[in-house]
């Protein structure tokens, strides 16, 4: 493997692109699919870097669902109190600078050419991951930018992820759920400690699950790590209105539904509220969250658009967990007509879980083929679907096909949801949403 990454440094050459697409090409080269968890290699190149001690403050935000909205929660509170913020994600839907974000503004490409550069030359024989490239890219794009505070979303697990090369002053768990079983482990135990990796000696973690494994505060204990748990250190409590209250020994907030539809919103934005308590050593004011909630759009987070006559709902929803809240939404809010779905996963994918969760309220799949190596093939999905007892079904062979004729098929009295992968809804949304991309924390424009 280190020869193979070797060769390819060597053909590509060092400081030789001039933009951004020369950039992210030879990045491919270093197999953007390739997990290789572990944290030796880039707390090597950091030093190199000499953004080791970035001089910023940071937030990490750990979990299988639910990071991205704690992030942009999270993001936009600090915002409303004046910080200067940077904000890491992964992956990208549409444009690769999704992922790294400063002051609420994609990264600008001459930036991020730069940042690039710089890393390429300190890392010298060093094999870097494409995800262990692309974090130190955001860290030296935040230092140069003189950011006061970054959220960092973790991007699998937590004790070995590439952003846990930097200490953070507050780290979140937003859920615990099967994912990803051939890194983290095929149960929550496992999970749940690999997840709370990211906590430190003497610094809040947040955990957001109401029911954690027993590693969490296993791993607290034995880190030195403030556990505040969700249930017992803070509460939601959902009103038949819509409102809904969150308490801690700080704060006790009336507050409105987030923007994100979808009742687990509240519990992610629980999760953002008790960090952001604990950053700033006292409760945010209330005018700064309920801003803060309303003002959050994610792309791609049960995001809803209208297409011709129909809605169209856009959420990811990747793993069992995730289409369960999907399936708890489609079930409390029904339409008089039919709801199709347009779906695609990856082989790593529990295809058979999600299928199950949601089998009960979509009327019809539509089957996207995905140009993407690590993709299960349509044939494969359609086959797990004929498992689960799925007959209404067809195979696209793209995902503009399968979004196309879906809506084609939909009037006012149906609805589309799309989901099952970033290599989903990113050309969905690109065929979708007109609009300007949904930045965590604001719109880019």
């Amino acid at each position: 493997m280190f020869v193979r990454i070797l060769i390819c440094y060597l053909l590509g050459g060092v400081g030789m692109y001039k933009n951004l697409q020369d950039w992210l090409e030879h990045l491919e080269q270093l197999q953007p699919d390739r997990i290789e968890l572990g944290l030796d290699r880039i707390k090597q190149v950091a030093v190199n870097l000499k953004v080791d001690q970035p001089g910023f403050r940071i937030i990490t935000v750990a979990g299988t669902n639910g990071k991205g909205s704690t992030v942009a929660y999270i993001n936009s509170m600090l915002a409303e109190l004046g910080y200067t913020t940077g904000v890491y994600t992964s992956p990208h839907f549409i444009h690769f600078n999704e992922r790294i974000v400063v002051n609420g503004k994609r990264a600008d490409e001459s930036v991020l050419c730069r940042a690039f550069t710089a890393i390429e030359s300190a890392r010298g024989d060093v094999p870097l991951t494409y995800f262990e490239f692309t974090t130190l890219a955001a860290i030296w794009c935040f230092k140069d930018a003189g950011i006061d505070v970054v959220i960092l979303e973790v991007g699998l697990g937590g004790r070995l992820d590439a952003t846990n090369a930097w200490d953070s002053e507050v780290a979140c768990i937003s859920s615990i759920g099967i994912d990803h079983i051939d890194w983290l482990g095929d149960d929550r135990e496992s999970i749940g400690a690999e997840k709370a990796g990211v906590a430190r000696y003497r610094c809040p973690l947040v955990c957001g699950d109401t029911d954690p494994p027993a590693s969490i505060e296993r791993v607290a204990s034995e880190t030195g790590a403030r556990l505040l748990q969700r249930g017992r250190d803070f509460t939601v409590e959902r009103q038949t209105d819509g409102s809904w209250q969150y308490r801690d020994a700080m704060s006790d907030l009336q507050l409105p539904a987030p923007s994100i539809i979808g009742q687990w919103a509240c519990d992610n934005a629980a999760v953002s509220i008790c960090a952001v308590s604990q950053f700033l050593a006292s409760p945010p004011p209330l005018n700064v969250v309920e801003k803060a909630l309303q003002n959050v759009v994610i792309p791609g987070r049960m995001q809803m658009l209208q297409a011709a006559n129909t809605w169209v709902i856009l959420d990811v929803a990747h793993n069992q967990a995730a289409a369960e809240k999907l399936e708890q939404y489609l079930q409390a809010e029904p339409v008089s007509g039919d709801t199709r779905a347009v779906f695609g996963c990856m082989h790593d994918k529990d295809a058979g879980g999600i299928i199950s969760s949601l089998a009960a309220s979509v009327d019809k799949w539509f089957v996207a083929e995905i140009d993407y190596p690590r993709a299960m093939a349509g044939s494969e999905i359609s086959d797990e679907l004929r498992l689960h007892g799925v007959v209404n079904s067809q195979i696209f062979a793209s995902v503009i096909h399968a979004v196309n004729a879906a809506v084609a098929q939909s009037g006012p009295e149906d609805r589309v949801v799309v989901l099952g992968s970033f290599h989903v809804i990113g050309p969905a949304l690109e065929l979708l949403d007109e609009q300007p991309l949904e930045l965590p924390g604001g719109r880019f424009e």
